[in-house]
C-alpha cells in the first residue's frame, strides 16, 4: 500500500493570450498531501465542512463570498493536510510554441507538479479530478506514469476520480481557487492577509513558472529607480539559479533550490515580517525532505554557497530575505558592518597582548597567510599603505 495519498485539481484555463476576456493569467495545479494513516479522518473532518457551509453539495471555491470564504478557511485551519502547487504564468509563455495547445499545456502544467510528487515521495497514490474527453484522461494517466515516475522499481499509481464524490479532491479545489485568487488579484483588503497566513501555514511550496518573481511591492509601485534595480537585480539572479539547477541531483543543491524558492515565494507574496527566520527555513527544509539539516549548515552551506554564486541574499536580526529595496542592502552592510570590524579588532587585540607576552617571538598576524586581514585593520586604524 502506499505510503502517501495525493488529491490534485486545478485552476485557470489554457489559453495563453491573457488579455482575452475570461482568460486567467495564471493556470495553477495543487496537490493536498495525506499520510495513507491520516485519510479517513481527514476527510470526514473536511466533509463536516463541506456539510456545514455547502449544504452537503460539493465543496467548492468559484463565487464564493469573502466573509464565508474566510469562515470556511477558519473551520480548515487546524485540520493535518499539507499542499504543493505550482503556478504557471502564461503571459510569459511561448505563444507560438507547443504550449499554445490545450492538451499539451495541460500535460506541461501538471507533468512540472507530478514530476516533483513523483520524484520526492516514492510510495505514492496520486488522486485527480476528471477533465476532458475519456480518451484524453487515459491517455493523461498514461502519459504521467511514463514520463514523471522516477524509475521501474517505484511505481506510482494515479486515479482518474469525480470531484463530485470524493472530498478531499474538493479541498484541492478550494485551496487552489484560494490561491487562485491571490495570483488573479481578486483577494483586497483583510481577506487578502487571511488568505495568505493560510496558505503560508498549509503550503509546503509553491513553484512558480517561468522562474521569475516580483514582490508585490514591485508590481504595484516603484518607490525610486535605485530600488527598481535592485529589486530586478535580485530577483533575476535568483530566477537564473533555479533555472540553473531545477533538476539537480546533487542533494546540497536541491537544499539550496528549495531555500531560494521559499524565499522567493516570501518576496513574491508578502506577509507581515518580510524577513524569514533562520528557524522558519529549517522547518521548511525539514518538510520538504531534508530533516538533517539545522541553523548552522543553513548559513554556512545554503545561504553563504548561494552568494557565492552571486544570488543576493540580505540578512538582518531577524533573518534573510531576497532584497528588493536599497534599505535591504544598507541594513545588510550594517549587519556586516557591526560584525566584521568588531571583531578585526578583537583579534587585533588579542594578538597584541600574545606578541607582548612572548616579547614579540609570537605574532599571529605577522604570518604571510593573514596579509590581508593585516590590511584591513591598518585600514581601519586610518595608517597609510605604501605597497
Amino acid at each position: 500500500m502506499s505510503r502517501y495519498a495525493a488529491f490534485v485539481d486545478e485552476s485557470g484555463n489554457h489559453d495563453l493570450y491573457t488579455d482575452k476576456e475570461g482568460a486567467s493569467r495564471y493556470f495553477l495545479v495543487l496537490a493536498v498531501l495525506v499520510h495513507q494513516d491520516e485519510v479517513s479522518e481527514l476527510e470526514k473532518c473536511v466533509d463536516a465542512v463541506r456539510s456545514r457551509f455547502f449544504g452537503g453539495g460539493e465543496m467548492k471555491s468559484s463565487r464564493l463570498k469573502h466573509a464565508r470564504h474566510v469562515q470556511i478557511i477558519e473551520a480548515l485551519r487546524e485540520l493535518p493536510f499539507r499542499f504543493y502547487a505550482v503556478a504557471v504564468d502564461k503571459a510569459r509563455l511561448n505563444k507560438d510554441g507547443g504550449l499554445a495547445y490545450k492538451r499539451s499545456f495541460i500535460k506541461f502544467a501538471n507533468g512540472r507538479l507530478y514530476n516533483a510528487l513523483f520524484h520526492h515521495l516514492h510510495e505514492l497514490t496520486v488522486f485527480a479530478d476528471g477533465h476532458g474527453d475519456n480518451a484524453f484522461i487515459e491517455s493523461f494517466r498514461k502519459y504521467l506514469l511514463e514520463h514523471h515516475a522516477p524509475d521501474l522499481f517505484s511505481r506510482p499509481r494515479v486515479e482518474i476520480v469525480d470531484s463530485k464524490t470524493n472530498v478531499l479532491v474538493q479541498l484541492a479545489d478550494f485551496l487552489v481557487g484560494t490561491a487562485a485568487k491571490l495570483y488573479e488579484d481578486k483577494a483586497n483588503g483583510p481577506s487578502r492577509q487571511i488568505f495568505l497566513e493560510f496558505l503560508h501555514a498549509k503550503r509546503i511550496r509553491i513553484d512558480e513558472w517561468p522562474p521569475r518573481f516580483e514582490t508585490a511591492e514591485t508590481t504595484v509601485a516603484v518607490p525610486n529607480a535605485m530600488d527598481a534595480q535592485i529589486s530586478e537585480t535580485s530577483l533575476s539572479a535568483a530566477a537564473r539559479f533555479l533555472t540553473a539547477f531545477e533538476d539537480s541531483g546533487d542533494v546540497e543543491l536541491r537544499a539550496q533550490y528549495t531555500l531560494l524558492s521559499y524565499l522567493l515565494f516570501r518576496a513574491r507574496f508578502p506577509g507581515g515580517d518580510e524577513f524569514v527566520s533562520t528557524q522558519e527555513l529549517v522547518e521548511h527544509l525539514h518538510a520538504q525532505g531534508f530533516p538533517e539539516i539545522e541553523k548552522h549548515y543553513v548559513r554556512s552551506n545554503l545561504v553563504s554557497r548561494l552568494r557565492d554564486r552571486d544570488v543576493l541574499i540580505a540578512s538582518s536580526a531577524r533573518g534573510y530575505k531576497i532584497p528588493t529595496t536599497y534599505a535591504d542592502m544598507i541594513g545588510f552592510a550594517d549587519l556586516v558592518d557591526g560584525i566584521v570590524w568588531p571583531l578585526l579588532q578583537r583579534l587585533k587585540r588579542a594578538n597584541d597582548v600574545i606578541t607582548l607576552a612572548s616579547a614579540g617571538k609570537a605574532d599571529v598576524l605577522g604570518e604571510e597567510r593573514f596579509a590581508r586581514l593585516r590590511r584591513l585593520m591598518d585600514q581601519q586604524d586610518g595608517s597609510v599603505q605604501t605597497c
